[in-house]
């Protein structure tokens, strides 16, 4: 059923109405804005899904000066779904108080209700480069996984993992899991090896990338580079297999040549 002018109208006032009050500080009423029982997802910050109105507001303000100062909603596209919800899409523009800005995509579920429209469903996703399918594809996921281990990021580890990734290691050995399962997992794993073992990466060359049947998945034949505080410079020959979906890494068998990385630490396997 197709909506009226008045219900298009009052979608894109509550659209605009969240920044206004998020930036006023006026978080008390965000029962104007959502329903009591709003899913709020910001899986793509690493920071799962929000359950309810107290849920949402405890965030917020747990961000505290991490919040921007201004939100700024355009572009907003309506789609109806029946005569008692609809799909809302629309941009936002963040300014922090430093002037740094940024750019995130709200997908929105609404909800007719006795009192108006309410948002019962937000998913937020970042912008982080032009042109989303170049971005999402799994060379450009590979190079940003590269990276993340370079710098140590594990901030970027959980926005390139799904939820229910795998890591597996098909070359194992004693005391060294063959299987990690989710990202919480897959991300503690490889943060306390940072911290516990002596490599620094500072860069990966790419020896050969191969395509295969499935265009979300290739094989990839590199070296990490870098430096060992027992043993001085290394390079780690590698081979993965890497399935990505949705901008994701889904899947990600990990072929590690043991006997170099034991060289490269000082330690006998």
């Amino acid at each position: 059923m197709a909506l009226t002018e008045q219900d298009r109208t009052d979608i894109t006032d509550l659209i605009h109405l969240h920044g206004h009050l998020t930036d006023a500080g006026e978080l008390d009423r965000a029962d104007e804005l959502f329903t009591p029982d709003v899913v709020y997802d910001l899986d793509d910050f690493g920071l799962g899904c929000l359950h309810g109105i107290a849920a949402v507001r405890a965030a917020a303000l747990a961000a505290g000066e991490a919040n921007p100062v201004g939100h700024h909603v355009t572009n907003i596209l309506i789609t109806p779904i029946d005569d008692r919800s609809a799909r809302v899409r629309s941009k936002g523009i963040g300014i922090k108080a430093d002037g740094t800005a940024g750019s995130v995509v709200y997908d929105d579920v609404l909800t007719r209700r006795s009192d108006g429209w309410r948002i019962s469903h937000r998913r937020v996703t970042a912008r982080r480069a032009a042109l989303d399918g170049q971005e999402a594809g799994p060379r450009a996921v590979l190079e940003r996984w590269r990276r993340a281990a370079v710098t140590r990021s594990a901030d970027e580890l959980r926005r390139l993992y799904a939820l229910d990734a795998v890591h597996e290691f098909p070359f194992t050995g004693p005391g060294l899991p063959s299987r990690l399962a989710g990202r919480d997992e897959i991300v503690n794993w490889i943060t306390a090896g940072w911290r516990d073992h002596p490599l620094t990466y500072e860069r990966y060359r790419t020896l050969a990338v191969h395509d295969t049947g499935d265009p979300g998945t290739i094989v990839v034949e590199q070296e990490a580079l870098g430096t060992s505080a027992a043993t001085g410079e290394f390079a780690l020959p590698n081979l993965i297999v890497l399935t990505v979906r949705e901008g994701r890494i889904t899947r990600l068998r990990d072929y590690v040549n043991l006997s170099a990385a034991a060289a490269a630490m000082g330690v006998e396997v």
